[in-house]
């Protein structure tokens, strides 16, 4: 483990017991550095040891061999896939006492951070709300907005955006945005593609083991070739992942012969790599 990272994951490997009595592994061998102000996705099929990482990366998984290395005082949270799995209390205000109890706040500093990272999370209801008032989405964008609230070195989000709307998916992406831009180091765990525009990297995994590491131009697109059109295997497809629609428009119109000058990631990427094509 370098100086400056996070957390350094060192051949780690987590077993399970099965039916047969042979232990599973959802994790083999994982070698793994995140760096501060890193925005890491992680993507991978079902099955693959995605949430098992995020697990390992929060604490609240035990490795079966290996290493997990953290730097001294790092703050770590995390937003796990099933909203009630990790609530505490039984209001917003309650989740947000818990999560901020070491930050010695006056009463109206604490009013005031929480309605805030409620409106960054998109949402617009009193923290004293029942939560099992909420919907599922609501209760995962509390879930969003009380680990924003407290800053943090680091943020897990596994598979945050499963339960939201389009319109809600975009609000936390914004705000974890912002925080990243802030100096918060993020690992998402998705399952979708198109939220990797933000990552400065990907990490795949296939049974249990990393399969890529890497910018996600090349996990889209492969490596550079002299010739735009290759008929090679990017390794996206190769881990058995379908790429997110602008990235299959894009390789769909340099099989047609059209030359991009750019691989782009976003619709506004792709729009302008388009607008380049007319004379």
């Amino acid at each position: 483990m370098s100086s400056s990272s996070f957390i350094a994951l060192q051949e780690a490997s987590v077993k399970y017991p099965t039916g047969s009595g042979e232990a599973q592994k959802a994790l083999s061998n994982v070698t793994l550095l995140i760096e501060p102000g890193e925005w890491v996705t992680v993507a991978g099929p079902n099955g693959s040891g995605k949430s098992t990482l995020a697990g390992v990366l929060l604490g609240t998984y035990r490795l079966t061999e290996g290493r997990v290395v953290k730097k001294e005082n790092i703050d770590i949270r995390g937003v796990l896939q099933h909203p009630e799995a990790q609530h505490i209390g039984d209001t917003a205000a309650e989740e947000f006492a818990f999560a901020l109890n070491d930050r010695h706040l006056s009463k109206e500093e604490f009013t005031q951070m929480q309605k805030q990272a409620l409106l960054r999370a998109g949402l617009e209801l009193s923290p004293e709300t029942p939560l099992n008032s909420l919907s599922g989405g609501q209760k995962q964008l509390v879930n969003i907005a009380t680990a924003l609230a407290t800053a943090p070195d680091m943020l897990v989000l596994d598979e945050p955006t499963a339960m939201l709307d389009p319109a809600a998916r975009e609000q936390v992406l914004r705000a974890v945005r912002q925080a990243h831009l802030q100096g918060t180091a993020v690992v998402w765990i998705t399952h979708r593609l198109e939220e990797a525009v933000y990552a400065s990297r990907i990490v795949a995994f296939r049974k249990g083991e990393i399969a890529f590491d890497g910018t996600p131009e090349t996990f889209f697109y492969g490596e550079k070739t002299s010739s735009p059109v290759s008929d090679s295997e990017t390794p996206c497809e190769r881990v058995g992942l379908d790429p997110p629609f602008v990235v299959q428009t894009a390789l769909h119109l340099r099989k047609k012969g059209y030359d991009l000058a750019s691989r782009p990631l976003s619709h506004d990427d792709l729009a302008k790599a388009v607008s380049r094509l007319c004379p």
